[in-house]
């Protein structure tokens, strides 16, 4: 079976997912406090749309690894530790993106982010523990930041359905509530929180791809 060197391409895709929820997320903190719901919501479906076809992306090419397992035989623990959290970032990122479209609570992709981000950090730590990279320090930061931005994602959905959806469809929201928070500083903390982890995540991506295109490039498969 022939090595097909996708993994310039896959960092490349969490780069940009990184910088787009980054950016989404920003627009519609913005926005609403401005107290501008509408803005907000254009922001968030606009960001949610975008995500959602980097997910296909992303799950095309994990699906295409799950199915194939391109890595050499030798290799072959690195297609379970590479395509199966790719997957299950595929499925948060077109879930996230269909509720958004269809008006229906997010938090039921955030709970599903956070069982999943509990797994990528399980895998990452997993994989230090027994050195499978050749970078392992690096490998294990990156599933950790971007396990930490998805455990992180869930807080962030009750917020998007009880604040930014929930005062214009209330149907979105998990529990009824004000529209507007109880406990502000509470809130700010905890989308603070997850930015944050979006830029680490970024970094850590950044990173680990300017590695990875420097040696594959020079010595492709």
């Amino acid at each position: 079976m022939v090595f097909v060197d996708d993994l310039t391409l896959i960092l490349d895709l969490m780069i940009l997912v990184t910088v787009v929820i980054f950016y989404t997320a920003f627009c519609v903190w913005y926005e609403y406090r401005r107290q501008d719901h509408e803005r907000a919501t254009s922001h968030l479906q606009g960001g949610a749309g975008f995500l959602a076809l980097l997910g296909v992306a992303i799950g095309a090419i994990a699906l295409w690894g799950e199915i194939t397992w391109p890595i050499p035989p030798q290799f072959g623990s690195y297609d379970l530790f590479f395509f199966d959290p790719l997957f299950l970032l595929a499925l948060v990122l077109i879930g996230f993106g269909v509720m958004v479209w269809k008006g229906l609570p997010t938090h039921l992709v955030g709970i599903v982010a956070a069982v999943s981000g509990s797994g990528i950090i399980y895998y990452g730590a997993r994989a230090y523990q027994l050195s499978l990279t050749l970078d392992p320090l690096e490998t294990f930061l990156l599933y950790l930041a971007f396990g930490g931005v998805a455990i992180l994602a869930f807080p962030a959905t009750l917020f998007i359905d009880w604040f930014i959806v929930g005062p214009t469809n209330a149907k979105a929201s998990p529990l009824p509530s004000k529209d507007v928070p109880d406990y502000p500083w509470l809130w700010r903390i905890l989308v603070g929180l997850f930015l944050v982890a979006v830029v680490l995540a970024g970094i850590a991506a950044v990173s680990y791809g300017f590695t990875a295109a420097w040696a594959h490039l020079a010595s492709p498969p």
